[in-house]
């Protein structure tokens, strides 16, 4: 969901799986077995916890930063409003935002910068796969310049997750389009199919505004 606002269009990951799978339920009593009243219900209490049910597509317009959540995170967490404050922080960034600024607006905030991702280590032997920030199980990556490198960032969060890392991915871009740079619309999952072949990634996106207007 979007905070504060409602939203209908979007992916309903949890209906099309279960729609997928109950052909291959061969024996209808299985489910009353089990203390469910027929197939359906039976594969929703599977799925529950790790496929969401809905993922919105249509973005607001809204002044300031936005959000775009799935239905397995709800707004309001503790790291919501500390995530805005650094997107406001970014939008106050005389000149042109860069890596460093980025890093010395999330130690302020007590993040931990440059987190190596756990599991990849074999693979990495340069230690270029890392967060851009990290708290509290909470892994963030802030994208400026490559719309492609959200593709990358999915399967940072991927790996942090599978692995007891991570329990939130986070990816922070532009609210506005600014030239070709990275902005909101961008991650609209019609756009980026990786999300609905992965809905059981706990993704967050925040919009920040281009400046503090």
């Amino acid at each position: 969901m979007y905070s504060g606002s409602k939203v209908s269009k979007g992916y309903r990951w949890r209906n099309e799986l279960v729609n997928k799978l109950l052909p291959y339920i061969k024996d209808g009593n299985e489910a009353r077995k089990l203390g469910f009243p027929n197939e359906r219900e039976l594969l929703n209490n599977l799925t529950r916890g790790y496929i969401p049910v809905f993922f919105p597509t249509s973005i607001p317009t809204t002044k300031g930063g936005t959000w775009i959540f799935p239905l397995s995170l709800r707004p309001n967490h503790c790291w919501e409003k500390e995530i805005e404050d650094i997107g406001k922080e970014f939008a106050k960034v005389s000149g042109r935002l860069n890596d460093k600024r980025i890093k010395e607006i999330f130690k302020k905030h007590n993040w931990e910068v440059d987190k190596p991702v756990e599991g990849i280590s074999i693979i990495d032997k340069r230690g270029r796969w890392r967060y851009d920030a990290y708290k509290d199980k909470i892994a963030v990556e802030v994208e400026l310049t490559s719309r492609s490198q959200i593709f990358k960032d999915t399967f940072k969060f991927l790996i942090g997750q599978a692995m007891g890392q991570i329990d939130v991915g986070i990816i922070m871009v532009r609210k506005d389009r600014e030239g070709t740079k990275p902005y909101f619309g961008s991650v609209d999952p019609d756009s980026h199919p990786i999300y609905t072949t992965l809905p059981m990634l706990d993704v967050a996106f925040h919009g920040f505004p281009n400046s503090a207007r």
